[in-house]
């Protein structure tokens, strides 16, 4: 083995760790709420804009974004981003996962995340993003998403989000929530700070406000870096 193979290996292992770690903490995120027995068979505003930033500042984001993935998907207003570096990197974001000829669950849910985005503060709406990814992206177009977030009330800093069938059931398959049919998608909310890499689950049953609590306390671990930006 040479010494520039030596130093590769080195300079790889801790990289190996944080994607370990990554796919662990979607794996074993917490729930903040108890299971409810109807789920059971189911487990001013941040700008979303296509980044021309493709490094990172060390091994812990070069890990996130290795981990979720660049894939571009598509915005409800039609944009093209890339899903860690436009929509993801360091902010902390709500993701829920919806369809929008959905007439049970996505419904409720997706008013309770607007009830959520209408009870945090200006300031905060700023550091905070939401993020709606469509699992059925062969029907749900971006004028389809764009209506679907007009119905709901959805205010800037909330995207939606469609593409290739490939590319969303990869993003699907990273945040642990790819399911074999449309209808048996996750009704759980993933909240974290991607920054902190601090994750957790909270059931779509939970009152907003305590979904706006919890997300102004992610938001406040790296609330001091997203002051000096």
């Amino acid at each position: 083995m040479t010494v520039a193979d030596a130093s590769a290996k080195r300079e790889g292992a801790p990289m190996l760790r944080l994607l370990l770690m990554f796919a662990m903490l979607i794996a074993v995120l917490p729930n903040r709420t108890d299971a409810h027995p109807s789920f059971a068979t189911r487990d001013s505003a941040v700008s979303i804009r296509p980044s021309d930033v493709t490094s990172e500042a060390g091994p812990k984001q070069r890990a996130a974004r290795i981990f979720f993935s660049d894939r571009r998907l598509v915005t409800q207003h039609g944009e093209t981003v890339q899903f860690y570096t436009d929509v993801l990197r360091d902010r902390t974001v709500l993701i829920h996962f919806i369809f929008t000829q959905c007439t049970d669950s996505c419904p409720t849910q997706t008013a309770r995340v607007a009830a959520v985005q209408s009870l945090l503060p200006d300031a905060a709406r700023r550091r905070i993003a939401f993020v709606s990814i469509s699992v059925d992206p062969e029907h749900d177009t971006p004028q389809a998403l764009d209506e679907y977030a007009t119905r709901f009330g959805a205010r800037p800093g909330w995207t939606f989000l469609t593409g290739s069938k490939a590319n969303v059931d990869d993003v699907l398959r990273r945040v642990g929530q790819l399911a074999p049919s449309r209808e048996s998608h996750t009704t759980l909310f993933i909240l974290g700070n991607v920054k902190s890499g601090h994750w957790i689950k909270v059931h779509p049953d939970a009152d907003p406000k305590d979904i706006a609590a919890y997300l102004l306390s992610l938001a406040a671990e790296t609330g001091a870096d997203m002051e000096r930006r």
